[in-house]
């Protein structure tokens, strides 16, 4: 072996165990959000709850949000549509102090009564390991009814 093809080899090996390293978290943290769309298209608050950090608590101005908050704002994001699909594109996913960030585009198909419409919007989800488990710890603010009314994306 020459040395140009020994250094593409040595190369390659580090490639792709770099790659290898990275990607279980990455599949578990894919599943996780696929579980997320999962409840939010079904309207599962049940489900969607069990994705949500036992205790969490987020402070957001001067109010903290805590777990029966994300539950009223789950139900109101929800309960009007008759139909729910989402599409996520350009999504990123970062390691920031322990916390994984999530930054996604979410395409939001939704219909009440016959009446269809399409919003668009940026989402950031910020998830936690705890006890071997996947749980947001803090969840996007995004609100379905404003942009199903309003359009238009933040």
């Amino acid at each position: 072996i020459t040395r140009m093809k020994l250094n593409s080899l040595i190369i390659l090996i580090v490639i792709l165990f770099a790659v290898s390293c990275g990607s279980p978290n990455n599949e578990e943290i894919e599943a996780f959000l696929s579980q997320r769309e999962e409840a939010i298209e079904k309207k599962d608050v049940d489900s969607y709850m069990t994705l949500i950090a036992p205790e969490y608590e987020v402070e957001e101005g001067n109010k903290t949000v805590s777990r029966e908050d994300i539950k009223k704002k789950f139900l109101s994001n929800v309960t009007l549509f008759d139909t729910l699909e989402l599409t996520n594109a350009n999504r990123s996913i970062y390691e920031r102090d322990g916390v994984i960030e999530v930054v996604q585009f979410t395409v939001v198909d939704a219909s009440v009564d016959e009446t269809k419409n399409r919003f668009k919007m940026n989402e950031k989800i910020h998830l936690s390991k705890i006890d071997e488990k996947w749980y947001i710890v803090k969840e996007s603010d995004a609100d379905f009814l404003e942009r199903f009314v309003f359009g238009g994306s933040n």
